[in-house]
């Protein structure tokens, strides 16, 4: 996780927008003047920073060794997950010159398709949903097109991965990844799109690091969030809204160049140490306990043992393959 060849590839080939200035400029020293670098480079996304800004012991867990719990996902994430099937192929039908009209039986296609489903660990990507929680989807994104259907925002790109080098110092260099569900010109400007599927209303959070993350590589400090409700007792109206998300120069700057690079470092130096610390504030979360709660309540003699009972090692976390937490 903390050291990649693509790196090289890319660090002559990303141009640093206004936001990207170093906390620690470098110092230009004379020519014959030779000092040995011993700087990482990391490469991270929204998903492996706000799972270590929560927790050292599952962000090890997650994405050093790989593990996944044999039940698979929430039905919310599920329901989210099918949601986002529909979209991506609606959006993208657009893109390639189908009306609106055109695009949504492709779209409903592309979504039960998605059902059927198997992930890169060879797992069902719906497992847990029942029927009624599945079609329930399907008519909310029925709702969706229909509320839609004179929409004027054109899509311009979709599921689409960036990565740019947004903070460099004499110690790491750090590449941020960010993962858009829509790249989208809106008539005043063009702006990352975020789907986020709920079953009840919630307020915005702008202390939000995929949001961030976006907004920085984009050169923007604006984003929308393209809510989606389950809920069936709510109007069209309340049910889809596109809340912006506005940000200062001094907000981004500030995360860029010091949130990301502190705990950057800090992942560092769990890694080296070899331990992760458990954050036991984290334990229970809006979405219920942490999966590996009951790992951490047994004997360390006893953790590779229910480790193995409850989890199994799965492909290696890639951005490219799912959808943003």
């Amino acid at each position: 996780m903390n050291e990649s060849n693509e790196m090289d590839n890319v660090v002559n080939e990303l141009v640093p927008q206004e936001l990207d200035r170093p906390t620690n400029p470098k110092i230009e020293q004379a020519p014959d003047i030779y000092i040995p670098s011993n700087k990482q480079n990391v490469i991270i996304d929204a998903t492996v920073f706000t799972t270590l800004q929560s927790c050292g012991r599952l962000t090890d867990f997650r994405f050093n060794h790989h593990f996944k719990g044999h039940g698979g996902k929430s039905v919310s994430l599920e329901m989210g997950s099918i949601v986002h099937a529909i979209l991506e192929s609606y959006y993208k039908n657009i893109i390639k010159g189908l009306t609106r009209a055109s695009a949504i039986p492709h779209a409903i296609v592309a979504g039960r398709e998605y059902v059927n489903s198997i992930d890169i660990d060879g797992k069902p990507n719906v497992r847990n949903s029942s029927p009624e929680d599945i079609e329930l989807a399907f008519s909310t994104a029925e709702e969706y097109f229909e509320y839609y259907k004179n929409d004027f925002w054109t899509p311009l790109e979709i599921e689409v991965v960036k990565g740019k080098i947004i903070y460099e110092d004499d110690e790491v260099r750090i590449m941020w990844k960010a993962k858009y569900d829509m790249i989208s010109d809106n008539n005043t400007g063009i702006f990352p799109v975020d789907h986020k599927t709920m079953k009840q209303r919630r307020d915005t959070n702008s202390l939000n690091n995929q949001f961030k993350g976006q907004c920085l590589l984009l050169g923007t400090r604006q984003m929308f969030i393209n809510k989606v409700g389950f809920q069936k007792s709510l109007k069209p109206s309340e049910k889809f809204t596109r809340p912006p998300v506005s940000y200062t120069f001094d907000q981004l700057l500030e995360w860029q160049s010091v949130t990301v690079p502190y705990w950057v470092k800090t992942m560092l130096m769990y890694n080296e140490s070899g331990y992760w610390p458990p954050n036991y504030t984290h334990c229970e979360n809006k979405y219920g306990f942490c999966q590996f709660k009951e790992i951490c309540e047994v004997d360390r003699n006893l953790r590779n043992e229910a480790l193995g009972i409850g989890f199994y090692v799965a492909q290696p976390w890639d951005i490219s393959n799912e959808v943003q937490e």
